[in-house]
């Protein structure tokens, strides 16, 4: 049995484990791009006069994750606590990402690029597809349609996911590639889209023509018009998806397998769900095929750049720890031997 005093040692040292220092699930270029989308969307708002009023105020969510994560480092560092910590940054960094993205991609429009939908169009030509024809096909199955919306509609909880797997299984590592795939892929996407700004097929078509498609997710139209005004603008309208090339919709349905890959039994889920999404995509979202292809592209590119970029950090880190190591060793005075400390 342990003394009353060990009893004590081991008990504070279990609830002072706390304060030792965590690894962070947020990467040091995940911040800075978080900033980046941030410094852009405000420079572009101030420069075009533009005021996005209907942006959630998120001051709220970031006052309860801190007071939880206080509360949760008084508990017992056990995994499910640590795991929890992990999620609460988690999902905060990805909603603050979001919401800086959000005012970034609608303050970015306001700089009325050219719209390409005669291009974008002219590349579904030339790679054989025709967006009509399968917007139809699956306006006149009422069954697939319901299969394309409802994994359309499953990006929030996939985006979530990874942060939710990578947490419970204590995969940090992994969670930083993730969150860092996915702001490099969502502020390329940002960037490009007001580069390339598009209307969509759904411009193209009379949307009467179809029975059960309302293409929920296009591009609203009212909102780029107004966008593209001259002049000060103020919006209170709710923000939608206003980026048409590269699709992010399709970059989320590659990416959220692919770093979720070695989980076989949800990687194979996934596969099924996200190949609809990507279906769904083309006729919920009203993007041209070209649109799903480069946001595939997309992710691809972003988790490989994440990785090489976290395998960089987690280099250098361990390189000044190891040369905090050697510094403290050349300070450490040498033991002597016991016959030189008697003379």
């Amino acid at each position: 049995m342990h003394s009353p005093a060990t009893n004590l040692k081991l008990l504070v040292r279990q609830f002072c484990v706390a304060g030792q220092p965590r690894i962070s699930p947020i990467s040091r270029w995940a911040t800075l791009l978080t900033f980046a989308l941030l410094a852009i969307g405000i420079v572009a708002s101030v420069a075009t006069q533009f005021t996005l009023e209907s942006l959630p105020n998120i001051i709220l969510l970031v006052i309860g994750v801190v007071v939880l994560d206080v509360l949760s480092q008084l508990a017992p560092q056990v995994r499910v606590v640590q795991a929890l910590q992990t999620v609460l940054y988690g999902v905060l960094y990805l909603v603050i990402t979001c919401v800086c993205g959000v005012l970034a991609a609608y303050a970015m429009q306001r700089l009325a690029f050219p719209l390409q939908d005669r291009l974008l169009a002219g590349a579904d030509r030339a790679l054989g597809l025709n967006w009509a024809d399968y917007a139809h096909w699956v306006d006149a199955h009422t069954l697939v349609q319901t299969v394309l919306r409802v994994a359309y509609n499953s990006i929030a909880a996939q985006i979530a996911l990874p942060v939710l797997i990578f947490a419970a299984a204590n995969q940090v590592r992994e969670l930083r590639e993730y969150l860092l795939a996915f702001v490099i892929a969502f502020s390329v996407t940002i960037v490009v889209s007001a580069l390339m700004p598009a209307a969509g097929p759904i411009a193209l078509v009379d949307r009467t023509t179809f029975d059960i498609l309302r293409f929920t997710g296009a591009t609203p139209i009212d909102h780029l018009t107004r966008l593209r005004e001259a002049g000060r603008l103020v919006m209170t309208d709710f923000p939608g998806g206003i980026a048409t090339f590269p699709s992010f919709h399709s970059t989320v349905a590659v990416l959220t397998p692919l770093t979720l890959r070695k989980h076989r039994i949800i990687f194979i889920c996934l596969l099924v769900l996200d190949a609809a999404m990507l279906g769904g995509t083309v006729t919920e979202g009203a993007h041209y095929f070209v649109d799903v292809l480069a946001g595939t592209a997309m992710a691809f590119a972003g988790y490989a750049l994440a990785k090489r970029i976290i395998r960089a950090e987690d280099g250098n880190e361990s390189i000044g720890r190891q040369a905090d190591l050697d510094v403290n060793d050349e300070r450490r005075p040498e033991p002597q031997h016991p016959v030189l400390q008697k003379i």
